[in-house]
């Protein structure tokens, strides 16, 4: 069978779909389908497929390595590659010098396989959240990725980086099963996990093992619907009640755990009738039908969370005490001894500067990793900076929000910087919801945006993450929820000044500020 290892990439035959595994030194570090190997794989005359190196993989292809190309798991080439940049060997490792994988969404990711000291701290955990977890009266159990792993291999699948848990509620509605879900997460919290929710009735609990690697721990809540399951994050499939209850068990990693009555059920239901063959480029394609009542029930919050995760996420460490932007300079000097809310704070820096300048300051932000590093920091130093992750496209945040601004004593002012054009019209609504409540009386709200009166159509390919708005549609806006423009101001924005991942236009776009009284 002929297949190629190249500088750019690999090439293997076309068909039959089939998965293929790269190793570098004798370690995997990618592995792809090539059926769907990716919009940047080609098919040639001769039915061979050209696949390049994962985009997240590329900046690390320094160096010397020995690489292995295995198809359907035979090895079918093998070469020494040699990258510029250095004649040391190829190492595809994070910043604090730990291996890295390519994961099935092709993001760098620490795997189970490369680092099986944590699993002692993530099956502590586990056993942790399912104590709390009964202790609120759900039968929690092992689910996804973990539960795959232990009836498959009794052990956490090499391939995999984090740990599932679920369980499937007595209630009947979802507005109970969301309630629900809420009194475990102020549980947990109260247990002394750190906690992170990206859906109505799915959780995430982060552990850090004694070497620094943090890694999730999901906890997914079910229902029945019917005679149907429906299952966060992708499921709604017909199912029997007896296959979940009463509880089994199953062995993970020589320590037994709780499972559903008739675990192969519901991992055919995740996985297909494939599930008990390892498939480390597998990803989770749910039915539509699936989605559409999923995201009725407990979602559409989660709208770019990912790509401003993925935007944070790198550099976490970075120096955040660079200089404030423009506007934090401007809201301090109009509002000298103001409590700021800092909506869309992103790592914090403008939060920092106007602490500093003895402003009270609650910081938000819908990323979590974006201002992780800099609460920590701020919190040594004792700057009066709350840190808080807040979600604009659910109500009860922006509910909640505009009722403690409302409360908070002295004059009050909210600044939102590249927020409303970050964000579809519900999120909008959602600023003004909180600014309309905390505001009234007085308070002003400060804008900046990249304006336009004719807003020109998001590119196809990049994926950007902010865009223009018109300054007319804000202020009708605004005026429906009590504002009233006081001022609006053009500028050229220097590269200082460029807000993340802006569409590459030609010209470049102007920004605006506008400050809304309420």
């Amino acid at each position: 069978m002929r297949a190629e290892i190249l500088e750019e990439g690999v090439r293997v035959h076309a068909d039959p779909d089939r998965v293929v595994d790269v190793s570098m030194d004798g370690r995997r570090i990618w592995s792809f389908r090539t059926g769907v190997a990716g919009r940047e794989a080609t098919v040639d005359a001769d039915g061979l497929l050209s696949v390049a190196w994962p985009g997240a993989l590329r900046p690390l292809l320094r160096g010397v390595t020995e690489a292995v190309l295995t198809d359907g798991g035979v090895e079918v080439a093998r070469r020494e590659l040699r990258f510029p940049g250095s004649e040391e060997r190829t190492q595809v490792v994070d910043r604090e010098g730990r291996p890295l994988v390519v994961g099935p969404n092709g993001k760098l990711m620490l795997s189970f396989g490369d680092h099986q000291e944590t699993a002692q701290a993530m099956l502590a955990a586990a056993r942790r959240v399912l104590e709390v977890m009964a202790d609120q009266g759900l039968g929690g159990f092992l689910a996804y990725g973990t539960l795959l792993g232990a009836v498959r291999e009794g052990a956490f699948i090499g391939h995999d980086n984090d740990l599932d848990l679920g369980y499937v509620s007595a209630h009947a509605q979802p507005v109970d099963v969301v309630a629900e879900s809420l009194r475990l997460q102020h549980a947990l919290a109260r247990a002394g996990m750190s906690t992170e929710r990206y859906s109505g009735a799915g959780l995430k609990i982060w552990v850090t093992d004694e070497g620094g690697v943090r890694r999730g721990l999901d906890v997914f809540g079910g229902f029945w619907h019917g005679d149907r399951l429906a299952f966060l994050g992708e499921l709604l499939t017909p199912f029997e009640r007896d296959w979940v209850e009463p509880l089994s068990t199953v062995q993970l990693e020589g320590e037994t755990f709780p499972a559903p009555a008739r675990p192969e059920k519901l991992l055919e239901a995740m996985y297909g009738p494939g599930w008990r063959v390892p498939d480390p480029t597998f990803v989770f394609e749910p039915g539509t039908d699936a989605r559409e009542w999923l995201n009725r029930w407990f979602r559409g919050i989660r709208w770019h969370r990912n790509e401003w995760d993925a935007w944070y996420a790198p550099g976490a460490k970075d120096s955040p005490l660079l200089k404030p932007h423009q506007l934090a300079r401007i809201v301090h000097d109009a509002e000298p001894g103001a409590t700021v809310v800092d909506v869309g704070c992103g790592r914090g820096r403008d939060a920092v500067w106007l602490a500093e300048r003895g402003h009270r300051v609650v910081a938000l932000d819908y990323s979590a990793p974006a201002m992780r590093y800099l609460a920590r920091e701020s919190a040594e130093q004792g700057l009066p900076i709350d840190f808080h992750c807040a979600n604009l496209l659910e109500l009860r945040h922006a509910l909640v929000w505009g009722a403690r601004i409302a409360r908070m004593d002295g004059p009050r002012v909210i600044m939102a910087r590249h927020v409303v054009n970050a964000t579809v019209q519900r999120g909008r609504e959602g600023l003004w919801r909180m600014a309309s409540m905390g505001l009234r009386g007085g308070g002003r709200l400060y804008l900046e945006f990249l304006g336009s009166t004719e807003p020109r159509k998001l590119p196809k390919v990049g994926k950007p993450l902010v865009w223009e708005i018109d300054p007319e549609v804000l202020a009708a806006e605004a005026r429906r929820h009590g504002g009233e423009v006081r001022e609006v101001s053009w500028f050229d924005m220097n590269s200082f000044e460029v807000p993340p991942r802006m569409p590459d236009w030609d010209p470049a776009p102007r920004a605006c500020r506008m400050v809304v009284e309420f």
